[in-house]
């Protein structure tokens, strides 16, 4: 690298400005922009022994993080963070850096020259676009953005290569000084938010608490504080789950420097009598509370991230709650969490207290970095507030809308992806650039007057060649994106989906006042005509298990084709497959695969499928166009109906009834016949053969018994509802009489 000459004044000038900052709390934003060796040239001229490069070219002696480990920056602090971002952005590193700086520091954000940014290959973005393009052929509307809103902000020290540096600016704000001075460790908003865990921890039973904050506030390590506190007090023992065990580490950490407590080589925290463990949700819900006696209080962390359905689950498991969040920190869609989850919960509490943490600590409130990150990565966006019921009936048809303009309408592009972050459970800053600058996305958008009233992204998928589709069908190859096709292939066992044109719905959102009025579907169907006109073969989607979702994605004409065997990280659900036809052949496939999933459930279920919610398969199958039903002989026929009227042993007719059983289940006159929890017990017992007594305890039945007695009685609904032919019936129903007589 060519030695570039600096400014010696440029390292005078700030660290004679930064005392400022540091009175008032507030981190300084630094903007290097020019060519690589001088930018970095210039970054070096200004960091001390109290910095944290994070990107390429990092000098000796300093120490760095890579892009993809930027979060480990989070729960450290220190004076001075740079982010290179001269050869690749990652908006998820800019998120994770500016929370690692402490007040009275600053920021350097090292970027090329900021006409030219836009139009420069971007190295990151080869891991986010999908096979065979090229991180040249990425958009420039997300860079095209950045470099407005850079040109836009007002506090912020800009250094650009040839040209003369201005002062820095000085912070337009003043600490204010708190009489009240809080316990060591610990902010006024903290001791207020341990005292109400604490109380949830105290009373009585289904009084959870619901704690919010933005990034930056100390939230989880409030809930470690409050833990010690609920620990030190004897009350019993504590459970915290999240998403990740990563997102509660400051807690571990609080618990460590304020206690005398040991921890075993599980990770179990032990503090005198009673302990603290950490549990992922799924384990916690799957699991019988008689394994972990003595729990007095269970901490849910960045609880945005979990399904509602697993929330509720938890709640209804362990009375003592406390969800806690992050809004606006893309830990998870903290709005989603307020919408759909919240009034849930008022139905199923006896009253639900509500705590948010509005000050920073390790900054002061106002802070300009704060704000300047919040408008960047755009984590502040929120769906229209202005809906009403009467905009809705004004509402435009949906529309493909081109990335570089909806990047330049920062009103709409804030409600578009407001809407998006509110349905989904973990949205990343990196979302938005794969989403705007993705060469293979389209975008859509409907709105009324007031606003975005319902907003999606697709992908165009498939279209592979032959070699390609062998190579994934025989697990040989993992291409960058193409996920319905890819997963058909090579865990669905169809080895012809490589090769079909298709489109993927990556992300559909609907404003909340607009839901059940059609607005989803409109959307849904604007995309496919759009998608038939251009030749392709197939539209489809991928999402986390849910019933809300199997119905709406079936009221869309789409049928499942895949579930998945293992949970997603994000939604702690299975990941259900579906997708519509939209050319002959398309169609045909869509058929085949639908068949080829309902005739190998029966295996599934017993093996990779056997931990899954039958209530859920059940579901699937409902949403299922109706299959074929196998053909029975009439000693199997007789068997049924023998297990169904009579005590014919169940398991002596498993072999036809689990061919019979999952076909059966996708006609529309068993669907109307048989209630949902009758058919799920059906697939618990009969398709995932899973333990009586279990079953018992999941279906609310007295026992052993009571769980064959419900079987049969199904059973019996199921097969009057699918007529038997009458010649074989009779003879059937001849034979039992015979039977009786005898």
């Amino acid at each position: 690298m060519p030695a570039y000459p600096t400014d010696p004044t440029l390292r005078d000038t700030l660290d004679a400005n930064l005392p400022a900052w540091e009175r008032a709390g507030h981190r300084l934003t630094v903007l290097i922009s020019g060519s690589p060796d001088w930018a970095i040239a210039q970054a070096e001229s200004l960091i001390d022994d109290d910095s944290l490069w994070i990107g390429p070219s990092a000098p000796a002696g300093i120490p760095s993080l890579g892009f993809r480990r930027a979060g480990e920056a989070l729960g450290g602090e220190c004076g001075r963070v740079v982010v290179n971002a001269l050869s690749g952005f990652d908006p998820n590193a800019l998120g994770a850096a500016a929370g690692r700086v402490r007040g009275g520091g600053c920021l350097l954000l090292l970027t090329p020259t900021l006409a030219d940014w836009p139009w420069q290959t971007d190295t990151d973005m080869a891991r986010l676009v999908p096979h065979p393009y090229q991180a040249s052929d990425a958009g420039p509307a997300y860079r095209e953005r950045l470099v407005r809103c850079l040109g836009e902000a007002t506090q912020l020290w800009r250094i650009a290569q040839d040209q003369p540096f201005a002062p820095p600016p000085q912070p337009d704000e003043v600490r204010t000084t708190d009489t009240n001075t809080p316990p060591p460790g610990r902010t006024d908003d903290q001791g207020r938010a341990i005292d109400r865990i604490f109380a949830v921890a105290r009373g009585r039973t289904r009084r959870p608490l619901v704690l919010r904050s933005h990034r930056g506030r100390g939230k989880t390590s409030a809930l470690g504080l409050a833990a010690a506190q609920v620990l030190e007090n004897g009350l019993g023992n504590v459970l915290v789950t999240a998403p990740r065990r990563e997102a509660v580490a400051p807690l571990f950490d609080r618990l460590r420097e304020t206690t005398d407590a040991t921890i075993d080589n599980d990770g179990t925290v032990r503090l005198g009598d009673h302990q603290l463990r950490f549990l992922p949700p799924d384990v916690l819900i799957e699991q019988h509370p008689e394994q972990y006696p003595g729990v007095r209080l269970l901490l849910i962390d960045e609880a945005a991230a979990l399904p509602s359905a697993m929330l509720e689950a938890l709640f209804l498991t362990y009375p003592r709650c406390v969800f806690a969040t992050t809004e606006h920190g893309y830990e998870g869609s903290g709005r989603g969490f307020t919408l759909r989850f919240l009034p849930r919960l008022e139905a199923m509490a006896v009253s639900v207290h509500h705590f948010w943490l509005t000050a920073p600590v390790r900054w002061a409130s106002g802070d300009p970095l704060e704000r300047l990150v919040d408008r960047l990565l755009l984590l502040d966006a929120d769906p229209a507030e202005t809906q009403s019921y009467r905009s809705l009936e004004r509402t435009h048809p949906p529309q493909r809308i081109a990335p570089r303009e909806l990047g330049a309408d920062e009103h709409h592009l804030g409600e578009w992806f407001g809407l998006l972050v509110s349905a989904h459970y973990r949205t990343t800053p990196q979302d938005l650039r794969q989403l705007l600058d993705g060469p293979a996305s389209q975008l859509w958008t409907s709105q009324t007057d007031d606003g975005v009233v319902a907003a999606a992204a697709t992908q165009d998928e498939g279209n592979l060649p032959p070699d390609l589709a062998e190579a994934i069908f025989h697990g040989e190859r993992r291409l960058r994106g193409h996920l319905l096709p890819q997963t058909l292939a090579a865990h669905a066992g169809l080895p012809d989906w490589p090769g079909r044109r298709g489109q993927r719905i990556q992300r559909i959102a609907v404003h909340p006042l607009a839901r059940r009025q059609g607005a989803g579907r409109q959307m849904v169907s604007a995309i496919a005509t759009t998608a038939r006109s251009e030749g392709k073969d197939f539209l489809g989607v991928s999402f986390g298990m849910e019933d809300e979702l199997i119905a709406f994605w079936a009221a869309c004409g789409m049928q499942v084709l895949h579930l998945g065997q293992d949970r997603d990280h994000a939604s702690g659900s299975e990941a259900v497959v579906m997708a519509e036809g939209l050319t002959p052949e398309g169609t045909a496939a869509v058929e085949r695969a639908a068949e080829s999933f309902v005739r190998q459930l029966a295996a599934r279920a017993a093996g990779p499928l056997r931990h899954v919610d039958p209530k859920r398969i059940a579901a699937l199958l409902g949403a299922t166009k109706p299959q074929p039903l196998p053909p029975l002989d009439p000693i199997e026929r007789r068997q049924l109906m023998a297990c169904a009227r009579h005590r014919h042993h169940i398991d002596a007719a498993l072999h036809p009834l689990r061919r019979w059983l999952s076909p059966a289940l996708t006609q529309a006159v068993a669907i109307q016949a048989v209630p949902l929890a009758r058919r799920a017990l059906l697939i618990g017992r009969m398709l995932q053969l899973q333990d009586e007594t279990r079953l018992a305890h999941r279906f609310g039945l007295t026992g052993r018994r009571a769980v064959e007695a419900t079987c049969r009685q199904a059973l019996a609904e199921l097969l009057e509802a699918i007529d038997v032919p009458g010649e074989v019936a009779s003879q059937v129903f001849t034979n039992e009489k015979r039977e009786s007589r005898t």
